[in-house]
């Protein structure tokens, strides 16, 4: 008699193989998306995972289960980080070096990719899930993901290959402590402001004044955002425009729009034109907003129609922009409106900001990773010699002390606001308590 020959059991990459073709049988390609927001993701996609690893006369232990969902549909070894809430940004430098941002503080973390290629499958896969593709003639790519997360990859002959990953964001903070939730996160209470500035804001945004807010990459600019947008009246239409979605509000009367990105595949450009936010800026004037909120202004474009549609009697809206104080936030819009408005002397862009804008508030990220309201200003107008009349509101101290860094909240002792938010203030039944 012939003995039996025992089968021997799938390699790795045998199994792996096996189960990436069950899973695109079997389940909804949305659900495998790396990305997606379905609830049941997780608890679905490993049912078949264990299903299909019986089916190979194998055992499905939990480790096994883990490591073929994390290398199948998730990000590899970046999958953990992307599911830790208290990361934000995932910075992976090379295959074998990975970064996090974690708690506001960038650290190194022990997670690695097998080799370059490895590295090189996850940002393909991630890509092709937005209908891009990166390659030798297209060595970047800026994509959004489904959750809202943006990734950012680079590949050879600029440099990588390599991935940042900023996840979105979904931390809500009020200006204040709440009355009805005593327990509930806000700037005052994690230390980015003090209770004058809180109120302060809170009034402004009341009063319908048309706020900038400025800071650099992380600081906190889309979070402060928020917390002033929350405390819109709830009866107010509050319209948002954003490039890449970020903003997700309470507000109850609410209406978003997001720019339209030209996607290409295969060479070929299956949207011929880019909504941008120009774009959406003039079509939200026609859709009756009582507030317009603009995510963030990048381009000269941008910046020109923002201060045309806040001139039109929209006040109460507020905007967001790169830059390291409040001054250099007027300075760089400036800039942003001549590089294609030559015909616009300085003078009459300066005349413009100031007509639009009432406060400008800078946010800084400290170097313990705390974000803070570092200066508030009031913007009243331009004067005869072509200067901005700004008035500062609150400044803040830092000092290094016993525990780490200090701030020093404090209000400018003389300030009293201008005409023009004294006005702001009667019109909704307020005034200024020195």
């Amino acid at each position: 008699m012939l003995a039996e020959v025992a089968a021997s059991p799938p390699s790795h990459e045998e199994l792996r193989r096996y189960v990436r073709a069950q899973l695109t049988l079997q389940v909804d390609p949305e659900i495998i998306n790396p990305f997606s927001t379905n609830p049941n993701r997780h608890q679905i996609l490993r049912d078949r995972i264990r299903d299909a690893v019986l089916r190979r006369d194998l055992t499905p232990d939990p480790e096994l289960v883990d490591s073929l969902f994390d290398e199948i549909v998730g990000l590899g070894p970046l999958q953990p980080l992307m599911a830790d809430t208290e990361i934000s940004d995932v910075l992976v430098n090379r295959f074998d070096e990975i970064y996090v941002e974690r708690r506001g503080r960038l650290e190194f973390v022990p997670n690695a990719f097998r080799d370059e290629a490895q590295l090189e499958q996850v940002i393909q896969k991630i890509v092709a899930l937005v209908g891009r593709e990166i390659n030798l003639d297209k060595p970047l790519v800026d994509a959004r993901m489904v959750d809202g997360s943006r990734a950012n990859a680079v590949y050879a002959p600029v440099g990588g290959p390599t991935l940042c990953i900023r996840k979105f964001n979904r931390i809500r903070l009020d200006l204040l402590p709440s009355e009805r939730d005593a327990a509930a996160a806000n700037w005052v209470s994690t230390g980015g402001m003090s209770s004058a500035m809180g109120a302060f804001l809170e009034a402004m945004a009341i009063a319908r004044a048309n706020i900038l807010i400025a800071g650099a990459t992380g600081s906190g600019k889309s979070t402060l955002l928020r917390s002033i947008v929350s405390a819109f009246p709830d009866e107010e239409r509050v319209i948002t425009i954003e490039d890449t979605a970020e903003l997700e509000l309470d507000n109850p009367h609410w209406v978003k729009l997001e720019c339209v990105h030209s996607r290409e595949l295969a060479g070929k450009t299956t949207q011929e034109r880019r909504l941008d936010v120009a774009d959406l800026v003039q079509n939200a004037l026609r859709m009756r907003p009582d507030r317009l909120i603009i995510g963030e202004v990048r381009h000269s474009k941008e910046a020109f129609y923002v201060l045309e549609a806040l001139n039109t009697g929209h006040d109460g809206s507020a905007t967001t922009i790169h830059a390291s104080s409040c001054p250099d936030a007027l300075a760089r819009l400036e800039l942003l409106i001549s590089r294609d408005f030559a015909q616009l002397s300085p003078p009459e862009i300066r005349r413009y900001i100031a007509r639009v804008f009432d406060l400008v508030v800078f946010v800084s990220r400290l170097r313990n990773g705390r974000r803070c309201v570092l200066e508030i200003a009031e913007l009243r107008d331009v004067d005869p010699a072509g200067h901005y009349e700004l008035f500062p509101v609150f400044r803040s101290a830092l000092t290094t002390g016993q525990h780490g860094i200090d701030v020093d909240f404090a209000s400018v002792p003389d300030y009293r606001p201008g005409p023009r938010l004294v006005r702001k203030l009667e019109l909704q039944g307020m005034r200024w308590m020195p």
